[in-house]
């Protein structure tokens, strides 16, 4: 099992059982994607993923992501094909007649003539001759499709709506309702725009989606104001210069790390298995790649939720991650200094496991702090925490390294069950870490068991 984690996307892929089985068995976090269905279908899937997690006897995430003010094609009841040189035009949806291709937020005044105008990952590229009259009118530069429900993205531009949106604070408030996990927030421009989601979401993390040049611009901000941060290079290389998306991707994640916040890199990292059984060479060397940069999760979107394969996807992520993370050097963070207790404990428990060569490190955990910030200095050692709270495993399915177990009740220290544990794992060599507030005391303490 790799310690790097997995996010799978739900679709039409997973409506059969079989293949979400397949797919939960490697997968430590279901998105749904909230621009897409309705809160009745998507209740039905919170039960059908709980229902199997409950029968695999794992704690599988569930992740809200909020489709945030991000332009789309309204519903329609057939894709438009587009041929190169086509003449096409978009328009408001209460305002769109004829031929016009609906939109479902009014733009008309935030584009000019000589935008490019991407629809989903960048097929068709349409190129703006016209914006007046509330109507936009556009050259096709290739032959593609305009389906349903698909995103319109203005290269460079900068729009003036900020998220959350009332359609993003329904689903927010859906979510607490059916007591999900994550929430990601799309079109993040600055940490202000997470407040509103704090006072909604009041127990679940927040995850910011870095797309445009303004969350470049302020991403140490926004990644301490956020619970976790997600590289959506989708959007974002339609947003800034595709050549930059490289290099930015490596400054977040770096970001990140310092500010000891969990990092997803997303969008296309397994791509053409939508269609066949194998990745490319390229595919496998950028999942390679984001693993030996210290990322915390990887994402698989369309491969999931619309491939053909999906069992084959996930399988193959999980097989590269295992193996890279066995073959590269370790890259254990040596901290001297900390800054709370918590943080404290993690040090001294790393070091210890680092210098005594340590297989496992169990932490009974109540608030998540301390395991947490184990995953952020990334020692060799396993990482299990042990908690009777589902609740609580399940939030920690996105930080690196880290294995939720069951604990019988969350006020003992976990001694008992931690043999227990060690036996079933193998593990002969192995570490208790916990902290707690000392009656009559404010600091915290440790206490650290290992044998042989």
């Amino acid at each position: 099992m790799p310690k790097t984690k997995i996010i799978a996307t739900y679709g039409p892929s997973l409506d059969d059982e079989r293949n979400l089985l397949a797919v939960l068995k490697y997968a430590d976090i279901i998105r749904l994607n909230f621009s897409h269905g309705n809160i009745e279908e998507k209740a039905e899937v919170i039960k059908r993923i709980r229902k199997l997690s409950a029968h695999l006897d794992k704690d599988i995430a569930i992740l809200a992501d909020l489709p945030g003010p991000k332009i789309r094609v309204s519903k329609l009841d057939n894709p438009i094909e587009i041929k190169n040189g086509d003449t096409v035009s978009f328009n408001y949806i209460d305002r769109a007649s004829g031929n016009d291709v609906p939109m479902d937020i009014d733009i008309c005044k935030e584009v000019k003539k000589g935008s490019e105008i991407y629809i989903g990952d960048g097929e068709p590229k349409l190129l703006v001759t016209a914006a007046s009259g509330g109507k936009i009118i556009c050259k096709a530069l290739q032959d593609g499709k305009i389906g349903s429900r698909k995103g319109i993205n203005v290269k460079g531009s900068s729009l003036s709506a900020v998220p959350p949106t009332n359609d993003d604070v329904k689903f927010a408030k859906f979510a607490v309702e059916q007591n999900l996990d994550f929430i990601a927030m799309s079109f993040v421009k600055s940490a202000e725009d997470l407040a509103k989601m704090r006072s909604i979401v009041d127990g679940i993390s927040i995850i910011s989606k870095i797309e445009r040049q303004e969350a470049i611009d302020n991403i140490e901000s926004i990644a301490n104001a956020s619970d976790a941060i997600m590289i959506a290079r989708g959007d974002m290389a339609l947003n800034i210069d595709f050549r930059k998306v490289p290099i930015v991707q490596d400054k977040i994640i770096e970001v990140c790390r310092n500010a000891k916040k969990p990092v997803i890199v997303a969008t296309q990292m397994l791509s053409t298995m939508a269609k066949n059984q194998m990745p490319t060479r390229a595919e496998m060397t950028d999942v390679a790649n984001a693993v030996k940069s210290g990322v915390d999760c990887v994402m698989l979107s369309d491969e999931t939720a619309v491939g053909s394969y999906p069992a084959e996807t996930v399988q193959a992520m999980s097989s590269i991650l295992s193996y890279t993370e066995d073959e590269m050097p370790h890259n254990f963070i040596m901290q001297k200094h900390a800054s709370s207790g918590h943080e404290g404990i993690a040090v001294a428990a790393a070091s210890i496991s680092y210098t005594c060569n340590m297989r496992c490190i169990f932490v009974p955990t109540h608030s998540g702090a301390t395991v947490k910030m184990l995953s952020s200095l990334r020692p060799e050692s396993a990482i299990v925490a042990l908690s009777a709270s589902d609740k609580m495993r399940r939030s920690l399915a996105l930080y690196y390294g880290i294995i939720g177990a069951k604990a019988q009740k969350n006020d003992s220290d976990g001694a008992p069950e931690v043999k227990e544990y060690a036996k079933k794992l193998g593990v002969k060599s192995y570490m208790l870490v916990y902290g707690h507030k000392v009656a009559g005391n404010t600091s915290d303490a440790i206490r650290c068991f290992w044998g042989e």
